[in-house]
């Protein structure tokens, strides 16, 4: 889960003027104490997150029904590409037109009232749509609806639920808490929603999108059912323009975030190339059908769910820095391995590790955000590195299909390990931890 204060004494909070203040730290402390395992890094993680992690489990089995449902059903009513295409780009637009705009309302109210009440209203718009897909005949500019108005949740559901987590765990245990969502959303959304939708699309539409909405349903009672210390609106009358800037200026100024979020929109890009082709690398260059393709494509899938676990530990045992370097040289061997030996196997174990390194990136970043980010601000930072992913992730495939068919899809792949190196040297700042620069940012929490 994309997803408040550091470790440290201090909090912050946004004064009457909209600047950020230091506070004493009295967030959303939970009540149990984090009971460390032998490694330190395997804390015993309280009621609340149980309830999390379930409610996560069951929405993460509906978005992979939904996910796999809305490229099926467009395509039963129009096989233009382009038509199939808009119901994919309807679900991410949002991302790129609120996201921003949500991370304000994400740090102005209380982040679990957002995340129920979004979840029950994702119900209703999808049993809403059930029952068209019962009466009527659906049509693209209805599917491309739908996808859009339930992506406007998702951005809202998501950022509030990046924001949420520090208020359910104590700050020891927010690697452990990160890696096991993370592990639960890829295992449902990617291995058991997909074939399960296959099977329910082929007996009946509407029963499919009736499950989801029941999972959102689900989802919802699960998080209000979630005992934390009520958060205090953080609305302090001045205008969403300027809270806005406030968090991208605080994020500027914060040189390791600042540089995570560059070398992430870079991994991000490459991501989306290499996924955007991969089902002609595979049917170009290793003469796999689409069986193949499905195979090779869960062992990315499956490196994400086998490495989330053991991130915590791993960073424990290593520190920040060594793994996110490491995280970034097997992406950058990867794409090499790729362009430079393409047989199944290699591309097999090259698609495991870089799911294994995406995820560990994932996890030791949104860890340290959630560590370092002042909690007034936690929302606004959450949605701005959710909107490059989602910004570079398509850019990435566009980009791939049109280098790939000047240069070659293999090419292609070596240009993209290059691109990983020159962003990871200049911006390596962003390949430390908080403790790497505490000297530069000293108590300012704007990092000035």
């Amino acid at each position: 889960m994309e997803h408040s204060t550091t470790s440290g004494d201090s909090a912050t909070e946004t004064g009457s003027a909209g600047t950020v203040q230091e506070r004493p730290a009295t967030g959303a402390v939970p009540t149990d104490p984090p009971i460390p395992g032998d490694d330190g890094a395997s804390p015993r993680l309280p009621a609340a997150f149980h309830r999390l992690w379930t409610a996560a489990v069951v929405s993460g089995l509906g978005d992979g029904l939904r996910y796999t449902a809305l490229p099926l059903l467009a395509a039963t009513v129009s096989r233009a590409p382009g038509d199939v295409a808009a119901v994919t780009v309807a679900g991410m637009l949002p991302w790129l037109l609120f996201g921003l705009f949500v991370g304000v309302l994400a740090d102005r109210v209380d982040r679990r009232t957002l995340m129920w009440t979004t979840d029950l209203v994702r119900g209703i718009v999808v049993a809403a749509f059930a029952v068209l897909l019962v009466v009527g005949e659906p049509s693209i500019p209805l599917i491309v609806a739908f996808a859009f108005a339930v992506g406007c949740a998702q951005v809202v559901f998501d950022t509030a639920a990046g924001a949420f987590l520090p208020a359910v765990v104590n700050p020891a245990q927010l690697g452990a808490a990160n890696g096991r969502l993370m592990a639960a959303q890829v295992l449902t959304s990617q291995f058991i929603g997909p074939p399960i939708a296959g099977l329910v699309f082929a007996f009946s539409v509407a029963w499919l999108f009736a499950v989801d909405a029941f999972t959102f349903v689900l989802a919802a009672v699960l998080v209000l059912t979630i005992r934390v210390p009520r958060r205090e609106p953080g609305a302090d009358g001045a205008g969403v323009g300027r809270d806005v800037i406030e968090g991208l200026r605080w994020l500027n100024r914060h040189r390791v975030l600042r540089d995570q979020s560059v070398i992430y929109g870079a991994m991000a890009l490459v991501s989306g190339a290499l996924l955007g082709i991969f089902v002609l690398y595979v049917n170009d260059h290793l003469g796999l059908g689409s069986l193949g393709y499905g195979l090779l494509m869960a062992c990315f899938a499956l490196g994400n769910v086998a490495v989330a676990p053991l991130v915590p530990r791993l960073r424990a045992r290593w520190g920040d820095r060594s793994a996110l370097t490491t995280a970034v040289l097997v992406v950058i061997l990867t794409l090499t391995s790729l362009a430079l030996l393409p047989t199944p196997v290699v591309a097999g174990l090259s698609l495991f590790l870089f799911g294994a390194a995406a995820m560990t990136w994932m996890v030791v970043t949104v860890t340290v955000r959630q560590e370092l980010v002042p909690d007034a601000l936690l929302g606004r930072v959450t949605s701005t590195y959710r909107m490059i992913g989602f910004g570079a992730n398509p850019l990435g495939a566009l980009a791939a299909g049109v280098t790939a068919t000047l240069i070659g899809i293999r090419p292609m792949l070596a240009a993209g390990a290059a691109l990983v190196v020159v962003v990871a040297v200049a911006f390596r700042s962003g390949l430390g931890s908080q403790a790497a620069v505490d000297e530069h940012v000293g108590k300012d929490p704007a990092g000035a």
